[in-house]
């Protein structure tokens, strides 16, 4: 095994986003009258994007109003990403050393664009990672895996040179799909058996056991 590029998602493998996401979800339900969701709540519904989240925290009979509350979730999150965000910890201890490696380094995410540039860069540096790659029109989200091919594409490497680090069950049908290895982290937003039942044959419990599967 010979790993030359890694794929990470962000939010619960990267980075720990859920109180920044929480907040700004509750600011925008508030706004739309509607109650609050707890941060657990919050983790089960995020990790297939902006709109799913949307969806799952107003719930059926408030669907309709799925558009305004992304939207409003978006504004305020613009402003409101870095407030309470953390890298996991030994994260960039992490990426310090696949650098030194010369391994290739891409962030592909369900979260919009924008604040995937904007966390991935202010945590980690704004070169460490190219490409960034969120959410935006016309873009498939992960499981698709469409733009893990385009990443694979871009680097001119073969799936079984590159790796997939991912947290939820998106991420590990991703790189199933796209067939890459796929490392699934049990720091995240998802549960040991969440991740063991979506297909995962290999799970770290922190971020330096990456080291031991690349070569």
């Amino acid at each position: 095994m010979n790993i030359k590029g890694i794929i990470f998602d962000l939010d619960g493998t990267l980075v720990n986003t859920l109180d920044d996401l929480t907040d700004s979800m509750n600011a925008a339900l508030t706004q739309l009258g509607r109650p609050a969701r707890s941060p657990e709540e919050c983790r089960a519904m995020i990790g297939h994007g902006l709109h799913t989240f949307a969806e799952r925290a107003l719930g059926k009979e408030q669907i309709h109003l799925t558009d305004t509350l992304a939207e409003r979730m978006v504004d305020y999150y613009r402003d409101h990403c870095l407030l309470k965000t953390t890298a996991y910890d030994g994260m960039e201890e992490l990426i310090a050393a696949l650098r030194k490696r010369r391994v290739r380094l891409a962030v592909l995410t369900n979260k919009n664009q924008a604040p995937a540039e904007v966390i991935s860069r202010h945590y980690f540096g704004g070169n460490t990672f190219d490409p960034i790659v969120g959410a935006a029109p016309g873009r498939a989200a992960k499981p698709d895996p469409q733009t893990t091919l385009e990443i694979l594409r871009q680097w001119k490497l073969d799936a079984d040179e590159v790796m997939f680090v991912g947290d939820s069950e998106a991420d590990v049908q991703t790189a199933m799909a796209a067939g890459v290895r796929c490392i699934a982290c049990e720091w995240g937003f998802r549960s040991r058996e969440q991740l063991l039942r979506a297909g995962a044959n290999i799970l770290i419990r922190q971020p330096a056991q990456i080291l031991d599967h690349i070569g």
